[in-house]
C-alpha cells in the first residue's frame, strides 16, 4: 500500500512543536507599564517606567538593529538621573544594567538584563507593587521569549493582579515552552497555575482536571515540591466544593510531601483551617491558626490567617480571641503594603465570625466591605457570600451555616501533626509563592 503523501498545508511535527501561543502584553491601560507610575510616586517610579519601557524596546527590536537603538548621550543621562534619585541600594546595580544597555545597546547581554528585571520585580513583589512587578517581569519574558519559568512568573503576577485574561495566556505559553524545553518543573508550575485560575473564576472541574495533569507530570519527574502543591491544589478544591473527608487525606498527603521547612506549609495550615472552619470544626481551626500567626506574620496571609481566628473564635463564642483578632485585621488591612487581593477573603471571614458570636451590625459592615472589594476584583463567589451574609446580618435572621462540632476522628492527629511541622517552619520573610 501506498503512503499517502503528507500535504503541503500540513505542518511537520517540528513546525507544530515550535509554535508558542502569543501573550496579552496589556490589561485596560493605554500606555506601555503606564501602571508603575501609579504605584511608585516620584522620580523614582519615573526611572523605573522609563527603565521597563527602555527594555521591552529593546526586546522587541532585531538583534541586528539594536546597535543604533538609544542616542549616544542616552546612558549617560541615566547614570546621572540615577544619581539624583533616592532609590533604596537593592535597586541601583539593576537601574545602572539598563543605564549599560542605554549606552550600549548592540552589546548588551541578555542574561544580565533579565537577571537585571527579575531583580526589580522581586522589590517590587516584595513591597506589594504587584502592577511594577508584573511589567519588569514581562519585559523580561519578551527579552528571553524561549523561557517558561519567566513566561510562568509573568502568569503568575497577572492572577494575582486578577488579571485573568493575561494571567492565562502566559500560563498557556509557559506550558509550551515547558514542554519543548523539557522544563518539568516550568510545565507543572504552570499546570498549577492554570488550575488555580479556573478556582478563581469558579470553574472547579476544569481545576480538578488540571491539578491532575499537574500531579502526573511532577510524579512522573520527580519533582517532590510540585508533588506536594498538586495534592495542596487538589485539597483545595475539595473544600471549595464541599466534598468532604476527601479534603483531609488531601492535606494528609500534601503535608507528607512537603519539606517541612517549604513556606508553602503555612498556606497548607491557611487552607485546612480554613476548610475545618467551613464544616464547624471550630476548635480544630483555632489550634491550627494559632500555630500558624507566628510563622506568618511577614506574610500576604497574616491578615487572612486572624480572620481565621475570628471566624472560630467566634464559632466558640470566645469573645477574647474574637475582639482581639479582629483589631489585628483592622490594623492589617489599613497597611498600604497589604496586597488588595487578601482584603475580601480576610474581611468575609471576619464577618463570618460576628455573625457566629452575635455581633450582627460589625457583621453586616465587614459583609459588606468584602463584597464592595470583591466585585471590584471580580471575585465572584466572595461577592455573592458576602451579600447574603450581609442581608442575613441586616435582618438579624439566621444563614446557614456550620454549628460547632466534634472533630472527626482523622482531624485530631492531623492538627497534632500540623501543628508540630509549624513549631519548625521558618519565620516568614518575602513574598508568597
Amino acid at each position: 500500500m501506498r503512503t499517502r503523501p503528507r500535504s503541503r498545508s500540513t505542518p511537520s511535527r517540528s513546525d507544530r512543536r515550535q509554535r508558542v501561543p502569543p501573550a496579552l502584553t496589556r490589561g485596560s491601560e493605554r500606555v506601555a507599564a503606564i501602571s508603575i507610575l501609579d504605584e511608585i510616586p516620584g522620580d523614582l517610579g519615573l526611572v523605573l517606567w522609563r527603565s521597563a519601557r527602555n527594555v521591552l524596546l529593546w526586546a522587541e527590536t532585531p538583534a541586528s538593529s539594536r546597535g543604533e537603538l538609544f542616542t549616544g548621550q542616552a546612558g549617560r543621562g541615566r547614570v546621572e538621573l540615577l544619581a539624583q534619585v533616592s532609590a533604596e541600594p537593592e535597586l541601583r546595580a539593576p537601574l545602572l544594567v539598563v543605564a549599560d544597555l542605554l549606552a550600549r545597546p548592540g552589546a548588551a547581554t541578555l542574561l544580565r538584563v533579565v537577571n537585571a528585571c527579575r531583580r526589580l520585580a522581586l522589590w517590587a513583589e516584595q513591597r506589594g507593587a504587584l502592577a511594577t512587578a508584573l511589567e519588569f517581569m514581562q519585559a523580561a519574558a519578551l527579552a528571553s521569549p524561549d523561557a517558561a519559568s519567566l513566561a510562568f512568573g509573568v502568569g503568575r503576577l497577572a492572577r494575582r493582579l486578577a488579571d485573568h485574561d493575561r494571567a492565562e495566556s502566559w500560563y498557556t505559553r509557559a506550558v509550551v515552552q515547558a514542554r519543548e524545553n523539557q522544563d518539568w518543573r516550568s510545565y507543572a508550575s504552570a499546570l498549577a497555575g492554570i488550575g488555580n485560575l479556573h478556582v478563581q473564576r469558579g470553574n472547579y472541574p476544569a481545576a480538578r482536571r488540571v491539578h491532575l495533569r499537574c500531579l502526573q507530570a511532577a510524579t512522573r519527574h520527580q519533582v517532590r515540591e510540585l508533588v506536594a502543591a498538586a495534592y495542596h491544589n487538589l485539597f483545595d478544591v475539595e473544600v471549595e466544593t464541599q466534598a468532604g473527608m476527601e479534603a483531609e487525606t488531601l492535606a494528609a498527603r500534601a503535608l507528607a510531601a512537603y519539606d517541612p521547612q517549604n513556606p508553602a506549609v503555612r498556606f497548607l495550615a491557611h487552607d485546612l483551617a480554613h476548610h475545618w472552619n467551613l464544616r464547624g470544626n471550630y476548635a480544630g481551626a483555632l489550634k491550627i491558626a494559632m500555630a500558624l500567626e507566628p510563622v506568618s506574620a511577614n506574610l500576604p496571609i497574616a491578615p487572612l490567617v486572624q480572620s481565621l481566628i475570628a471566624r472560630a473564635a467566634g464559632g466558640l463564642g470566645d469573645w477574647t480571641s474574637y475582639t482581639l483578632a479582629i483589631s489585628r485585621v483592622d490594623e492589617l488591612l489599613s497597611d498600604p503594603a497589604v496586597p488588595e487581593e487578601t482584603a475580601a477573603r480576610t474581611l468575609l471571614g471576619v464577618a463570618h465570625g460576628a455573625f457566629n458570636i452575635g455581633d450582627t451590625r460589625a457583621a453586616a459592615g465587614y459583609a459588606e466591605e468584602a463584597m464592595s472589594i470583591a466585585r471590584k476584583r471580580s471575585e465572584g463567589r466572595v461577592a455573592l457570600e458576602a451579600e447574603a451574609l450581609m442581608e442575613a446580618a441586616r435582618r438579624a435572621t439566621a444563614m446557614p451555616k456550620a454549628e460547632p462540632a466534634a472533630a472527626p476522628a482523622v482531624a485530631v492527629p492531623l492538627a497534632d501533626e500540623f501543628v508540630s511541622v509549624l513549631r519548625v517552619t521558618p519565620r516568614a520573610v518575602g513574598v508568597a509563592a
